[in-house]
């Protein structure tokens, strides 16, 4: 091969290698690329976008049906526990030994009930202990068979309840004590299951009235029986409807009770400014469709419901007063109630934020 033909083939090679080295730089797969990136496209690359905090999961109870466990209800189908952090399931279960079984076996985190369930809980070990309140006194009425005139005329006679220690119980107890008659001496109480059970029995005779609350008293009313004694007029500091849990959930879980305080606030507030709704969400829980009884039972318990939670010592003390545990003799309220998390929710301003 001559020298002029070696020379061109040389350039030529030359050439090719400049032009696959200038293809390589510009198609990107080669590390110059990395550093070509703008600086900013690679930090956004590199950093996640931030996740919403997951909820916190928890248990809870509403132990009857009636309009009293409305708050939770609404806590739960307005989003209001999810607004504050919760994923709560909650579900049914019947006052008394059956809930404080329940909170004994974990199964429960934070509860609705009535006080003397709480109280008798805490007596018996279990270290149950009130947090909060929705209903700070007692409401409801015992009705009478027609034949009944006088409360004296109530004296050897059966009043039906929901359950013994229950609050429809407690109406009866105190309600007609108030009245002059002592309990389980001048007459006697008798569990039946449930509102409809209670009116049913003193329908058929079984007992001689019945402790009701709203809003059985609206159907006592329609059948003719005689209202004996109004336990509302009486206005009983009481823990009607508690806010409850363990002193050992109360130490394992301390995230929870602030945040279900809130929600529970702000559903007790809907049902003061929101009476529409109220009535559509006890229209589900109570499988009523009756618009007129569903508005006033709202109406009654509109303004028992406190929107600040707090357990006033009066009335956690009548609970006391009514147990009849020995170890309730020398209890305080103080031992049976915590009202830390009420106190601070007074103080965080959150209920001055609240719809008016």
């Amino acid at each position: 091969m001559g020298v002029g033909k070696l020379r061109h083939r040389v350039v030529a090679l030359a050439i090719g290698a400049l032009a696959g080295l200038l293809a390589l730089g510009c198609s990107g797969s080669g590390p110059a690329s990395t550093a070509a990136a703008p600086a900013g496209q690679a930090s956004a690359a590199a950093t996640p976008a931030p996740q919403p905090a997951a909820l916190i999961k928890a248990r809870s109870a509403f132990t009857t049906t009636s309009a009293s466990s409305t708050p939770w209800w609404i806590a739960k189908e307005a989003g209001y526990f999810e607004e504050q952090g919760l994923d709560v399931d909650q579900v049914h279960v019947d006052a008394g030994a059956t809930l404080l079984a329940a909170m004994r076996n974990g199964e429960l985190d934070i509860t609705g009930g009535g006080g003397p369930s709480m109280v008798l809980g805490n007596l018996q070990g279990l270290e149950t202990m009130i947090i909060g309140v929705n209903v700070n006194v007692l409401e409801g009425a015992v009705y009478v068979r027609p034949e009944i005139q006088t409360v004296e005329d109530l004296r050897g006679k059966t009043i039906g309840v929901n359950r013994i220690k229950a609050i429809t119980d407690v109406n009866a107890r105190l309600g007609l004590q108030r009245l002059g008659l002592t309990p389980d001496v001048d007459f006697t109480t008798r569990g039946t299951g449930g509102q409809a059970e209670a009116l049913a029995a003193m329908e058929t005779g079984a007992t001689d009235g019945a402790s009701l609350n709203v809003p059985a008293v609206f159907e006592a009313r329609k059948r003719g029986y005689r209202e004996i004694v109004n336990i509302g007029e009486l206005k009983i500091p009481f823990i009607t409807a508690g806010i409850s849990a363990t002193k050992r959930l109360l130490a394992e879980r301390p995230e929870l009770p602030d945040p279900y305080l809130r929600a529970l606030a702000q559903a007790k507030n809907r049902i003061h400014t929101d009476r529409d709704y109220a009535i559509q969400i006890l229209a589900k829980y109570t499988l009523s469709d009756d618009r007129e009884i569903l508005g006033a039972t709202v109406d009654a318990y509109r303004p028992l419901f406190a929107v600040d939670s707090y357990p006033e010592r009066e009335a956690v003390q009548n609970v006391l007063d009514l147990e009849e545990n020995p170890a309730a003799r020398t209890a305080r309220p103080e031992d049976v109630s915590d009202t830390r998390y009420a106190e601070r929710l007074r103080a965080s301003g959150f209920l001055a934020t609240l719809p008016k």
